[in-house]
């Protein structure tokens, strides 16, 4: 019989088979982190050098270096860096920037093929199903999360069903971390949590981000 292993979890703790976290920690290795930054000179005296730092998480997408994050996390930043699981830091040059959507396509030359995160079908998912996510932040770092998907919301423009609001309190760091199904495939992307309720935060739908890369892939020569 397989082991039950709890999941550190926030707010509804749930029981899962060790399957399942297999799973997931396999979707794991499809995670890096990014890092931008910027360098400014303060007005002190004497003057002095200091480098700010935004940090975010990044999901692979294709294992020659494509990563997709939000884009509220590198947007106007002249330094933009990737740092794959093994602590190997490398610059990265952005492919494709959507603001309406909050994510973005980046690319690095990663010494060997990276592990590419499995899709999900996020158009199948419901009300109250069950999701998974894996902390990026510095108080949930490596920590599997689960919750359930509180309503599916609609875009404005085009009334696709993009975003998915997910009761799950997440932490600054977080953002671009995978939303994933009960078979470890990516279902979404967190993007932002909701400051005016406790335990909401929305994700992208993973077809929406999906199908760009799609688009993407057949514009390259």
């Amino acid at each position: 019989m397989t082991a039950n292993i709890w999941l550190v979890m926030t707010p509804n703790m749930v029981w899962a088979d060790s399957g399942l976290i297999e799973r997931i920690q396999q979707t794991e290795k499809s995670m890096v982190t990014v890092r931008t930054e910027l360098t400014r000179i303060m007005p002190t005296s004497p003057p002095r050098q200091a480098t700010f730092y935004r940090t975010a998480a990044g999901i692979v997408i294709d294992p020659s270096g494509i990563i997709v994050t939000n884009t509220h996390t590198i947007i106007d930043a002249p330094y933009i860096f990737v740092i794959l699981r093994d602590g190997t830091k490398l610059p990265a040059q952005v492919l494709f920037a959507s603001g309406e959507y909050d994510f973005s396509f980046l690319r690095v030359n990663p010494p060997y093929p990276l592990q590419d995160v499995v899709w999900a079908d996020s158009s199948l998912i419901n009300i109250a199903d069950p999701i998974f996510a894996i902390g990026n932040s510095d108080f949930d770092n490596q920590s599997i999360l689960s919750g359930h998907v509180k309503s599916i919301l609609q875009n404005r423009s085009s009334g696709s069903s993009d975003f998915l609001e997910l009761d799950l309190d997440l932490h600054h760091g977080d953002s671009g971390g995978p939303i994933l199904d009960d078979q470890g495939r990516l279902l979404g992307m967190i993007m932002a949590k909701r400051e005016s309720e406790m335990n909401s935060s929305i994700a992208i739908a993973s077809d929406k981000i999906h199908w760009q890369y799609l688009q993407y892939r057949k514009s390259v020569p």
